[in-house]
């Protein structure tokens, strides 16, 4: 259908979906996207080598397929498919028990980053201009720059020179003339590989190359916002004169790995990257993630690496993505464009043939027009532009015009009035509406039009007052293939320089402080591959992140010998906090640590700043591990003394759960934020003053009483900023943050709202006690199992949790039933595919066929499903340390392999 391919932004619900064709083991949880059967091992020493552990393998009579060889400095190890090799629950804890394996892991998916934006038509050539070098690129008014301060670096004459970045991400298209137009030694894009492949998915096997050409788009417009060099559109990256490096991770759709990832990362780490940056990520909450490990080692080795924050800031606190939960690792929030820009193509139009007047429009595709066209108002002159979406609307014959049509949804977007549009002799669809660039089109190839696109409705309106006066007002077009793309601006005064209402907010659940710092994420126009348009606005964290990788790259021109931990205490110390904003209105106290972490980046500040802390944050726990006193140096790194004046400004403290006592934290929307309340911690600081001649240091001690008017059992999450303001007008500011509760009282599962319960293939609801289930025969093929009513346990979880488990314990009667204790309690096994590790918060569902984790069967007989959750801090040997909830009871068989196909299924949905 046309109206699926065009169309306004939707609210999309996070819905787990039961498919007959195909078989989830777990859905609706990124957390919890593990790839059925791949591990990952890390090896101890160094002389164990992918050969030598999979001979071992051998002689243990495991069966392993390998995926992955990962023989690097910083991590060797290997991944490995063990799916059919017999008892993988036996096999896992033979390999974990080797002398040459450090770790193992089961390798999660990571899907294609999400963004917002509007792709414009396809574009198969550029003119010539486009192909010239801009002439002065010290000359920086982009709005993004102008906040920052990466204007007044580039006026200095600091454009990245000889540093080096690479991006983790989909490819880029090094064709693209703003990108260089090669790949290469000598190129802009200068080295980097493809790790997988077009048609890797990420179940699949990856078939590399050394093309990391990009056919999803996501890593050409990253690449632009660090280093595109652009003349229609006029605008530049961040450090237009860094040499780019690309690690392809994904193939055309689909998702990665972490076992990519890691590869990925390590491969940028050895070619000598002096930044390292990916717009990737999961919902976590946990630093403990082996991707997240390695990035952190990388860090501590001397390469800072920024990793996105997450787009998840609707769903509350406590939401950041890994790898950014890395220790070290610099998450990345995002704010917005203080302006609002639009690509349009230049147009001309005339009435009755006298003089012209020029528009711009914006082309979609298809966009196959070139020339002068009549143009046809559809309405006829009607103000009612709701009768385009009426049943009976009809449009009279209009061959060789262009149809001119209001937008006002899915109605005029639809199937519906293409049809009537071609039924009447024409092919070109011109829509207007009053912000063009906020909506999002799709490819139209295939509807029987040529070419749409979209004008301003402040231009249509004079359109159509001279079309209903008589006059005949027609359009000459440039076919935007061969035009040039400019971009006008709008000023956004309603959220412009504050924090996105969808980036992601911290702290981990370790109460570690993310995000470090924010950049301009939203509303970003940069680069695009030119098969898809050529450039592109998009919209999130993934626009945030590689612009602090290309202000690190500019701070490495000016600052000899920093290290990662460094580099972030000062962009930091030297970021600008930001008044809350809740999307529509702006509040007259700063946002949150959790949300901005030390504010809107300022490079600029970031690089001439004389006094440089020794942290970039002071995290005081939770309650139950709090940290009563911490201390901070600063040094004066100028020539000439300073004196600080050191204060503190609380923002204030967000409360995670809501009023009303339900365990699942506050969502946040625009004009609807969580819960923020004055109360905060109070700090003494000594001394409040120091005095530092020129090179010297001195430390200051910080002693905190956390806020007690507050309700512990909404976990309340206190911060604020300690202020350092100095005799040469410099302004430093240090982030600190608390949790005002125990964290090990959060509750993991929802059972108030009953979000855990066992469900059914063939009924989505919750099965009454003593339902009698008919698994599919051992080993079926998915479709087969599609044919059973298998059991279906759901749950939504409120927070995170480094273990859960789902068990199956036989009841009272079924005494005949071989059980293992685990955790104090007698369980037949563990369903497959748990045990799951480092779980974020959410919805999750899991089909579950009757086979346990080790790859045996359940025998027949009477159960219930015992699902637990570590609780945060928790002793992961200790069976006091989980939250623990039972289902229903229920009886298992097993059934033949004529059963009968499914009924229709419906869907199953969660807020996430």
């Amino acid at each position: 259908m046309f109206s699926e391919i065009i169309g306004v932004k939707l609210l999309a619900l996070a819905a787990c979906m039961f498919h007959s064709s195909t078989v989830a083991a777990i859905s609706n949880s990124s957390s919890l996207s593990y790839i059925p059967g791949r591990y990952l091992v890390e090896f101890a020493d160094e002389t164990t080598t992918s050969h030598t552990f999979f001979s071992t393998l051998s002689e243990h009579a495991i069966s392993a397929t390998p995926f992955l060889s990962l023989d690097y400095s910083l991590f060797k190890g290997a991944s490995f498919n063990l799916h059919d090799s017999g008892n993988e629950k036996v096999n896992i804890q033979t390999i974990q028990s080797l002398p040459s394996v450090k770790n193992i892991h089961p390798v999660r998916s990571y899907s294609l980053p999400e963004t917002a934006g509007y792709p414009v038509n396809q574009v198969s050539s550029f003119t010539s201009v486009e192909n010239s070098a801009q002439s002065d690129i010290t000359q920086d008014t982009l709005s993004t720059h102008v906040m920052t301060g990466v204007d007044k670096l580039r006026s200095e004459g600091y454009v990245g020179e000889g540093i080096k970045v690479a991006i983790v991400d989909t490819g880029i298209d090094y064709n693209h003339p703003a990108l260089g137009g090669c790949f290469g030694k000598g190129c802009k894009v200068g080295f980097g590989k493809d790790l997988v492949g077009d048609d890797y998915t990420g179940a699949n096997t990856p078939v590399p190359s050394d093309d990391p050409m990009d056919c999803a788009g996501h890593g050409t417009h990253v690449a632009g916002i660090i280093a595109a060099n652009s003349t229609a559109p006029n605008f530049t990256g961040v450090a237009p004169n860094v040499t780019l490096g690309i690690y392809r991770v994904f193939g055309c759709a689909g998702s990665t790995a972490d076992d990519v990832l890691i590869q990925a990362f390590m491969m940028a780490y050895d070619a000598g990257a002096d930044v390292i940056t990916a717009s990737i990520g999961i919902e976590s909450g946990w630093s403990e993630e082996p991707w997240a490990v390695a990035v952190s080692r990388i860090v501590e080795a001397g390469v800072p690496c920024t990793v996105a924050a997450g787009n998840d800031g609707t769903s509350g606190v406590f939401m950041i993505s890994a790898a950014a939960t890395g220790h070290g690792v610099t998450a990345v929030a995002s704010v917005d464009n203080s302006v609002t820009p639009t690509l349009f193509q230049n147009a001309s139009w005339s009435a009755d043939n006298t003089t012209t007047s020029s528009f711009g429009w914006i082309p979609y595709t298809p966009a196959d027009i070139d020339g002068t066209y009549p143009l046809f108002d559809v309405l006829q002159g009607s103000n009612d532009t709701t009768i385009a979406c009426r049943d009976n609307f009809t449009i009279p014959s209009i061959p060789g015009k262009v149809a001119l049509i209001p937008y006002i949804g899915y109605c005029t977007a639809g199937i519906g009035i293409v049809n009537k549009v071609v039924a009447a002799g024409s092919k070109y669809i011109m829509y207007y509406y009053d912000t063009p660039g906020t909506v999002t089109f799709g490819n139209g190839t295939g509807y029987g039009i040529d070419s749409f696109g979209m004008v301003s409705t402040d231009v249509a309106k004079k359109w159509t007052k001279l079309l209903a006066a008589g006059s005949t007002v027609s359009i000459n077009v440039t076919n935007p293939a061969f035009d040039n793309w400019y971009a006008v601006s709008t000023v956004n005064n309603i959220t412009g320089g504050y924090l996105s209402y969808f980036t992601s907010w911290g702290p981990t659940f370790e109460a570690e402080v993310k995000p470090q710092v924010a950049a301009p994420g939203g509303s970003i126009l940069s680069t695009y591959p030119l098969k898809l348009g050529g450039y592109k606005i998009e919209t999130g964290t993934s626009m945030a992140t590689p612009f602090v990788a290309g202000s690190i790259a500019l701070l490495l021109n000016t600052r000899d010998k920093l290290d990662p931990a460094t580099i972030n205490n000062l962009l930091s110390a030297t970021a600008k906090p930001r008044s809350f904003n809740d999307g529509e209105s702006t509040y007259p106290y700063l946002a949150p640590i959790a949300q901005q972490g030390g504010g809107l980046l300022n490079i600029y500040d970031a690089v001439h700043t004389v006094g440089v802390l020794n942290v970039s944050s002071i995290g005081f726990n939770d309650t139950e591990h709090f940290i009563k006193s911490a201390s901070f140096e600063i040094k004066n790194t100028g020539k000439e003394s300073v004196t600080y004046a050191v204060n503190y400004v609380s923002t204030g403290t967000v409360y995670t759960l809501p009023s009303n006592g339900d365990p699942v934290p506050s969502a946040f929307s625009p004009g609807a934020p969580p819960e923020i309340v004055t109360s905060s911690a109070k700090l003494t600081l000594s001394p409040d003053k120091v005095i530092l001649k020129a090179g010297e240091s001195a430390s200051v001690e910080v002693i905190a009483t956390p806020p007690t008017d507050l309700n512990a059992s909404r976990i309340p999450v206190y911060g604020g900023y300690i202020t350092l303001n100095g005799t040469n007008s410099e302004s430093l500011s240090l982030p600190y943050l608390g949790v005002a509760s125990n964290l090990k009282d959060a509750n993991i599962f929802d059972t108030v709202d009953n979000g855990v319960y066992l469900s059914r293939y063939f009924n989505v609801s919750g099965i009454p006690d003593g339902f009698a289930f008919t698994l599919p025969p051992q080993n079926s093929t998915d479709e087969e199992k599609t044919k059973y009513d298998f059991p279906v346990p759901v749950a939504i979880q409120s927070f995170g949790s480094r273990v859960l488990r789902v068990d199956l314990v036989p009841t009272q009667s079924n005494s005949t039933i071989k059980t293992t204790k685990v955790l104090g309690v007698d369980i037949a096994g563990s369903i497959d595919p748990f045990p799951a590790y480092d779980t974020g918060r959410g919805a999750w569902h899991s089909f579950w066929y009757g086979q346990f984790s080790d790859g045996t069967f359940a025998q027949p007989g009477d159960y219930y499903l015992l699902l637990r959750a570590l609780k945060i801090f928790g002793d992961e040997n200790s069976p006091d340390d989980y939250e623990s909830v039972e289902t229903v009871s229920f009886s298992l068989k097993y059934g033949s392999s004529n059963a009968t196909a499914a009924p229709a299924r419906r869907s199953i949905g969660f807020n996430a």
